[in-house]
């Protein structure tokens, strides 16, 4: 008799980081309101990786709209 090979579930490793398509898809708003808002919202942890790359961090975002008073 072969032995059988026990294989455990792979968790997904939560998202840190978001693209600007993947925050504005987040947020239910367009990549231009990220633009106009997001970015210049000195509140908001960006990090460039590159001079064309901007990626934004999710716990920082959801932190900022929780405390929004909208």
């Amino acid at each position: 008799m072969a032995r059988q090979r026990i294989i455990g579930k792979i968790q997904p490793i939560p998202k840190v980081w978001l693209s600007k398509k993947e925050l504005a898809a987040y947020l239910g708003v367009t990549t231009r309101y990220i633009e106009m808002n997001i970015n210049t919202n000195p509140k908001v942890d960006i990090y460039r990786p590159s001079e064309r790359i901007v990626l934004y961090n999710k716990e920082n975002i959801d932190q900022i709209v929780r405390r929004s008073k909208i």
